[in-house]
């Protein structure tokens, strides 16, 4: 088998803080035993509510933040070890896209400057080819060349996005982390933005990790799709498998939550129990038994492993094959 160009291995980041007004230290277990894989090519697509982990996972992944626990390993090397030039070399090759792209650009920079600033950090170009390199990337990402020496808050959301883009391109990187990239911009500004990505992928041959909490972009960008719930991965298999064959009572919820545009083809919803629990105080046994329609006293004790089901597909859960494979699953109530 060939080495993933990224591997995490029981990744876990917890977090010290403030539970109560009394200042009473408590953990939160923000990621808690995430294992991933991508393929040099893929795009592996995150998807889960907001709060269960998942832009935390993109940032560990790139060494924004530090894993209290579990491994990171970019072509097989543990990025934990890197320093120096070995750590600058790594940071060239994965590069991040922000969610926001307002607060994630230097207001006091102008455009020219901060897509250039990673030419400047790695030293990719000289004085003279400089100010070609920029034009060429932003370019690349469609912002017009008139456009060099004006300040972020002159543009769009939109165009704001592709400045952040044309940043992470800069370096030629093998793997970008998409961290939520298009959830704050409109509809028809959101279908540029992805297929600008696409289109990027194709042409410069990048893998993504694609984080997002709407499902249906995450089908149209992904090859391979994990589903996160309270810091875990519930679910994860090829995009085919988790969206046509799903083996889990979460993904189910959020599929059947997918509007359907064809009239008197609207799914059944599968309501969901009670609110998020808190990351501060999760459930014993399965995370998700106490909004589970499915649950049983087992649910409640038993924390079910991320079993292989199918070839290549996993799930946590007991009862995936009753659920989910038995010939009575059509009459069951909630189905998609």
């Amino acid at each position: 088998m060939t080495t993933p160009l990224l591997e995490t291995t029981g990744l876990t980041r917890h977090f010290l803080a403030n539970a109560d007004p009394f200042g009473q230290k408590t953990v939160l277990k923000a990621v808690d035993g995430v294992d991933i894989r991508l393929q040099e090519g893929e795009t592996l697509g995150i998807a889960g509510e907001s709060g269960c982990g998942k832009s935390t996972a993109g940032r560990l992944m790139t060494r924004l933040l530090e894993p209290t626990g579990g491994t990171v390993r970019f072509r097989g090397t543990d990025i934990a070890t890197l320093k120096g030039q070995a750590l600058l070399a790594f940071r060239r090759q994965v590069q991040m896209i922000f969610q926001d792209p307002f607060s994630s650009l230097n207001p006091r920079m102008r455009v020219g400057e901060i897509i250039g600033e990673p030419l400047n950090i790695h030293n990719l170009a000289g004085r003279s080819d400089y100010r070609n390199r920029v034009l060429q990337l932003m370019e690349r990402v469609g912002i017009d060349a008139a456009m060099y020496n004006r300040y972020p808050h002159e543009f769009s959301g939109g165009q704001r996005q592709r400045i952040g883009i044309a940043r992470a391109l800069a370096v030629s990187p093998r793997l970008i982390i998409a961290d939520e990239p298009v959830s704050a911009l409109d509809l028809s500004i959101q279908a540029q933005i992805i297929n600008l990505l696409q289109e990027l992928k194709r042409d410069l041959s990048l893998s993504y990790v694609f984080i997002a909490h709407d499902l249906s972009v995450v089908r149209h960008m992904s090859d391979r799709v994990a589903i996160m719930y309270l810091g875990k991965i519930v679910e994860t298999g090829s995009r085919d498998a988790v969206f046509d064959r799903l083996l889990h009572p979460y993904t189910e919820a959020l599929l059947s939550a997918i509007p359907n545009a064809e009239p008197g083809r609207q799914p059944h919803r599968l309501a969901l129990r009670g609110d998020l629990p808190s990351p501060y105080d999760p459930p014993s046994g399965c995370p998700f038994h106490t909004r589970c329609p499915y649950a049983e006293a087992r649910c409640a004790t038993e924390p079910p492993p991320l079993e292989e089901k199918e070839p290549g597909h996993h799930a946590a859960c007991h009862f995936s094959d009753k659920l989910f494979r038995s010939e009575f699953i059509v009459d069951k109530p909630g189905r998609i």
